[in-house]
Order: structure tokens, then sequence, then C-alpha cells
């Protein structure tokens, strides 16, 4: 298939996760890739997820287990160590999908392609949903912008760009993959999209996608701060402002909301705070939100 095959480094994080662990590392091992480079990074679990290790460990480029500081400093203590061309990380609760990393190489094949975009399939239990990663571009990402789907573990990277766009910041713990694709992506924006199933990601209730809803919200505001405030991010500024203005009017109206302040005084306050929230306070929303104070007012 290929004249060399590009070294592909994977890192897989995990914590407590024994009864998906096997599967995953398995699902890795069985690839048959021939230039594979194969890193488990552990946080101290207490279940038998080291005893699941210790079995592939003469297929594996290097692990350990110990105590650390969240997901995204475990990813980046592999990522220190990996050598390869292509890069990601798959979760220890997800597996890949036979023939991905053949498909993922052959992508990266192609001249000036900086990020591969394939097919992930979401399961639970009770459902599944196959979602193709599509339409990235770092404000279309930032902005959620229409026919944007995006599913970490189907999206590749080459792994020295991701330091050059400053890497995994450890300070996030639940959207530090958004943070990373965002900035990748606006440095290096040739993404070449293929139709084929890559991953399989699993979604349970101790999953933190469907745990910590709420902490993904209050991150991807932070970061969105932290673009904001980076001059090397100037064409991402004026989607940030929108964002930063929108998250604070609609707190703001939804505070005004909870008041037991009369509708005049509720008035003056959007009166008076709509100058700083001008790309967002001339809209749909806050005439809603002043009917509903009217309303209130007459009940």
């Amino acid at each position: 298939m290929f004249n060399s095959y590009p070294k592909i480094s994977i890192v897989t994080s995990s914590f407590n996760q024994g009864q998906y662990l096997d599967q995953t590392i398995e699902s890795v091992l069985s690839q048959k890739y021939p230039n594979l480079e194969y890193i488990i990074i552990d946080g101290g679990s207490t279940d038998n997820s080291v005893e699941i290790i210790k079995k592939y460990e003469h297929h594996l480029t290097y692990w350990v287990s110990e105590k650390d500081k969240g997901q995204a400093n475990a990813i980046n203590k592999g990522l220190k160590l990996c050598t390869g061309e292509i890069f990601n990380w798959l979760n220890s609760d997800d597996y890949l999908e036979p023939g991905a990393l053949h498909k993922i190489a052959m992508a990266f094949c192609e001249k000036n392609v900086s990020l591969v975009a394939g097919k992930v399939r979401n399961f639970s239990s009770k459902e599944e949903e196959y979602i193709q990663n599509q339409n990235l571009s770092a404000q279309g990402l930032m902005c959620w912008e229409p026919n944007v789907q995006f599913v970490q573990p189907g999206v590749w990277l080459r792994r020295e760009l991701i330091e050059a766009c400053g890497g995994i910041d450890e300070q996030f713990h639940y959207a530090f993959d958004w943070d990373l694709y965002i900035r990748y992506l606006y440095h290096f924006p040739k993404v070449k999209e293929i139709n084929d199933h890559l991953v399989h990601f699993r979604i349970h209730d101790n999953s933190k996608t469907k745990s910590a809803l709420s902490r993904f919200a209050e991150e991807e505001g932070r970061i969105i701060e932290k673009l904001y405030n980076l001059n090397e991010y100037e064409g991402l500024k004026d989607a940030c402002l929108y964002k930063i203005q929108k998250a604070n009017w609609t707190n703001l109206l939804s505070e005004l909301s909870k008041s037991d302040l009369s509708f005049v005084s509720k008035l003056v306050v959007v009166i008076k705070t709509m100058r700083e929230h001008s790309k967002v306070s001339l809209s749909r929303q806050t005439l809603g939100a002043l009917k509903a104070f009217m309303l209130e007012r007459t009940i």
C-alpha cells in the first residue's frame, strides 16, 4: 500500500476503566499496522487496569501507572514520548474500527494535509449514531457553525504541528480537545475528510461527555476569552467577542428575570448596558426578555 508506512503514535490515558480497557488496547494492536507507537498512561488505577495493561506490555512502546493531574496532563505525558508523524489519543473506553490506521495513514499521504477527519460511531447501551467529522475550520468549530460536526477520536493530527500551535492546555479538564483543535485548525487549516468509519466512541453514565455538560460549557467560555486575548488569533477576535457578549448578555437577562426589580428598573438596566453588548443586544432574544418582563408585571 505504501512505499513506507508513516509512524502513527497513539496515547491512551486511563483511570479505573478496566471494564473497557482490554477492548481498547486490543483494537489498536489488532490493526497490524507495521509502524505503530502505542503508549498507555494510567492514572494509578485501583481496579484491574494494571493487570490488563501488563498482559499487553510486550506490544506497547511504553506504559506507566501513577497519579496524574487529569486527562490532559496524562495525554501530554504520553505525547512527550511520541516520535510518530501522525498522532491522536484514544480514550480508554473507546476502540478503533478494524483497518482504521491504514486508512488514516493513506489519507495523510496526500500532500500538505494537516488533519484527517473520518467517521465516528457514537454508541451507548440503548442507541448508536454515525457522525461524519466535517466542515472543520477554526471559526467553524469555535462557533459551531451549521453543518460542522466534530467528534475528537475521529480527527487525527500531525504530531509536530501540535507543539507548533501551543499543545494541549492542561488548565482545562473537559474541553481541552476543543481548545486544541481550534488553535490547530487556525494555523494548519488543510483538512482531508474521508468517508471511512474509524472509531467507536462509547457513551455511558460515567463518561465525561454525559456527566459533566455544565463543566464543558464553563470551560468553553474560558477558552473563548483566552483566544480573544491572544494576539496570534487576530482572525478569531470578532467571533470571540460576539460569543463573549452573547454569553454575558444571556446571563444578564437571565439574572434580571429572576430579580424582584420593577419592569421599569429592568428596562433601565437593559438600556444602560446595551452599548457594551452592541453585537448581540439588538436581537429577538432581548425583545423576548422585555416582553417576559412586562408579563411578569401584570401577573
